[in-house]
C-alpha cells in the first residue's frame, strides 16, 4: 500500500508549494515562540506552530500533517540541538495521534481537542525524558505540565477556531 500525500486533483507544484508555505509558517510561529518563552516556567511553550499540523489534518489530509509534524521536529533538531528534537518528535508525534484521532473520529471540539494534544504532547515529552535520563522523577513535572498545557491548548485552540474558516476557503477543509 503507497501513502498518498498529494490530495486528489492538486497539482504537484501546488501541493509543494502548500506543504513549504505550512512549513515555513510552522518554523516562524515556533521562532516566534521561542522569543516569549523564557518568560514561561522552564520547558513550557505555547504551541502555535500545532496550529499548523491542525489546519493540515483539517485542510489537506493526514499523511501531510505527519509530514509536517516530523519537519518540525528537524527543524527543532536543526536549531536546538539533538535532545530538544528527540523531545519535540515524540510530544509532536503523540499530539498529532490524539488530534487525528479527536477530528477524524469525533465531533470534538477545536478547543477539547487543542487541550487534549497539548496535554498528549507534554505527556510524549515526559515519556521522552524518563527514556533519555533513565528516571522516572520526570514525572513529578506532570502536574504543572498538566495545567499548563491545558492553559496553551485553550489558546491555541481558540486561534484554531478564529483562523481555520478563513483558512478553509484558501486550502479547503470539512468541518464546521
Amino acid at each position: 500500500m503507497m501513502i498518498k500525500f498529494r490530495p486528489d486533483g492538486v497539482s504537484a507544484a501546488r501541493y509543494t508549494a502548500l506543504m513549504g508555505l505550512l512549513f515555513a509558517v510552522s518554523a516562524a510561529l515556533n521562532w516566534l515562540e521561542s522569543l516569549f518563552s523564557a518568560a514561561l516556567p522552564a520547558g513550557m511553550r505555547v504551541g502555535l506552530s500545532n496550529i499548523v499540523v491542525m489546519l493540515a489534518i483539517l485542510c489537506i489530509n493526514l499523511p501531510s500533517a505527519l509530514l509536517l509534524t516530523v519537519l518540525k521536529s528537524s527543524f527543532v533538531f536543526l536549531t536546538r540541538g539533538a535532545t530538544a528534537g528527540i523531545m519535540s518528535l515524540c510530544g509532536s508525534l503523540a499530539a498529532f495521534c490524539v488530534t487525528a484521532l479527536l477530528f477524524r473520529r469525533t465531533k470534538a471540539s477545536y478547543i477539547l481537542t487543542s487541550v487534549l494534544a497539548a496535554v498528549a504532547h507534554s505527556l510524549g515529552q515526559l515519556c521522552a525524558a524518563w527514556l533519555l535520563l533513565g528516571t522516572s522523577s520526570v514525572f513529578a513535572y506532570s502536574l504543572i505540565l498538566t495545567a499548563s498545557s491545558s492553559a496553551a491548548g485553550v489558546l491555541t485552540g481558540i486561534a484554531l477556531k478564529v483562523i481555520f474558516p478563513e483558512m478553509a476557503k484558501i486550502f479547503g477543509g470539512n468541518r464546521q
